[in-house]
Order: structure tokens, then C-alpha cells, then sequence
């Protein structure tokens, strides 16, 4: 699944591709792509300019002349494909949008991804109960001690937990806990503040560095854009499970938590309980 860095690569490619062109013409060919409560329907965008680009924690939003906005989330296999000229509509092409200079089609071989047309992006993602973005000034050590108290599920799934800081998926948590010399399975309340400052600074290194080279490109993903991701040359453990501890030379382990495969050192990574 794309995680922040990822989709905050396709915003901005597709900010450079789309920005003040006017919708021509928009076909939706699999309709449970957009959710059953969006105020408004995707041919509302018809006849308005792309004016904005934004991205919340893994939601794509796109803000429109006409005062709307095309929340879009990815999840496992969403892609944006973007052409100069026609170009047929392939098996898995569910959505077609036509600019003057640009042919956007979006694919999904899953058809997990879903969209909305929303005209109060506030009271759409109160709906979803999403955390603090990673580079929020308000994510510090004190937010994090009020959001684990009492939580004593392994701090590899609080990670992944988007009410609490979204936009972190598995490849980011596995690398943000490597850094941080913390094991998967700790206990998040018994982290000290010490320990939660390391986990912002290291959340925040990780995600910038990854946003720098492009996003992660691991398995089927890709920007389809021209991008391609590069920051999986330097993943210290995700995928990497059997391989040499990068720091101390010990075999990386792996165990799954919440469903999630999770690789570490454990002579690195030290059990918080």
C-alpha cells in the first residue's frame, strides 16, 4: 500500500501536470469506486479548473475552481497512468478524466480504492478520525504519552494506528523502530519520553528522506507517473528479514503483528514491557 512519502510523490507529480487545466470530460466505469455518502457526484467536476493539491496523512485531495474538492485514497493498488494523446482504456482502467493538454486514467486491479466529491473537507475527514500528520508541530512528546497511555498492544501496531499519527504504514514503522533501537513488540505505555522524542525524530527523518528519493517502490507499486521510487536502497530492515543487521551484523527476525510481517534486529531493538 502507498504510504505518505508515496502519495506525497503522485500529489506533486500530478500537481505539475495538472495544475490550472480545466476538466473536459470524466467517465467513472466501476461506480463503487465512490463512496456511497459523497455529497456529490464525480461528473460535478466537469467544467472546473484543478486549483489545489493537497494530501492528508495517505488521501489525495484535489481542490477545484467550483469550490469542490476529489478526495481520493489509493489503498493497496490505486494508480494514476497520464497521457498527451489517446490512449485505450485498459482492464483494469475504472476511471477516465480529460483535460485539454492531459488524458489521466486510474487503475486499481483491486478496486479497493475509493473516492468522494466533497464541498467541506473538515467535516469529510472528521468522519475518518485521523491523527496528527508526522511534521504537525503538535505531534511532541506530550501527545504521544496522552495517545499510549493505557494502550498495551505492541507499539508496531500503534504505529500503524492512523487515529494517532497517520500516514505511517508497515515499511515506515518497521524502519522508524529500527532507528529508534526499539523492539516491535514494546509496550507503549511503558515508553519514556525519552524514547517517544526519538520516535518523532526518527518518524520525521525517515518520511522526509523517503519523500526526498520518491517513495518506496516494493512489490506493485508505482507512481505510474514517470517516478520511481528509490528509498528502498536504503531500508535498514523491511524486506530484509535473514539478511545482516546493518548496524551490528546480527540476522534480521521477523514476526507478524496485527497481520503485518515485521522485521528487526533483536539484539538492536530492545523490548520496552
Amino acid at each position: 500500500m502507498p504510504e505518505l512519502p508515496e502519495v506525497e510523490t503522485i500529489k506533486n507529480v500530478l500537481k505539475e501536470n495538472l495544475i490550472n487545466q480545466e476538466v473536459l470530460d470524466l467517465k467513472l466505469y466501476y461506480k463503487p469506486l465512490l463512496e456511497g455518502n459523497s455529497p456529490y457526484p464525480l461528473e460535478a467536476l466537469i467544467g472546473a479548473y484543478f486549483e489545489s493539491f493537497q494530501r492528508r496523512g495517505k488521501y489525495l485531495v484535489f481542490g477545484f475552481s467550483n469550490g469542490l474538492y476529489w478526495v481520493v485514497h489509493l489503498r493497496m493498488e490505486g494508480k494514476f497512468h497520464l497521457f498527451d494523446a489517446f490512449q485505450e482504456k485498459s482492464k483494469h482502467t475504472h476511471l477516465i478524466l480529460k483535460t485539454p493538454h492531459t488524458l489521466v486514467h486510474y487503475l486499481d486491479t483491486r478496486k479497493f480504492s475509493r473516492m468522494a466529491v466533497v464541498d467541506d473537507l473538515d467535516t469529510y475527514f472528521q468522519g475518518k478520525h485521523l491523527g496528527l500528520e508526522p511534521f504537525d508541530k503538535k505531534l511532541d512528546v506530550a501527545y504521544l504519552q496522552n495517545a499510549f497511555k493505557n494502550r498495551t498492544a505492541a507499539i508496531k501496531g500503534i504505529l500503524l494506528d492512523q487515529s494517532i499519527i497517520t500516514g505511517i504504514g508497515n515499511i515506515y514503522a518497521d524502519e522508524i523502530l529500527f532507528l529508534s533501537k526499539i523492539h516491535p513488540l514494546s509496550n507503549p505505555s511503558k515508553l519514556n519520553a525519552k524514547d517517544l522524542k526519538i520516535i518523532i525524530e526518527n518518524t520525521q527523518i525517515v518520511l522526509k528522506k523517503a519523500i526526498e528519493q520518491g517513495g518506496t517502490t516494493i512489490r506493485s507499486y508505482t507512481s505510474s507517473l514517470g517516478v520511481t521510487g528509490r528509498f528502498q536502497v536504503a531500508l535498514n530492515v523491511y524486506g530484509r528479514f535473514n539478511e545482516p543487521c546493518s548496524l551490528c551484523g546480527h540476522t534480521l527476525k521477523k514476526l507478524k503483528i496485527v497481520g503485518r510481517t515485521s522485521v528487526y534486529c533483536e539484539k538492536c531493538q530492545k523490548v520496552r514491557k
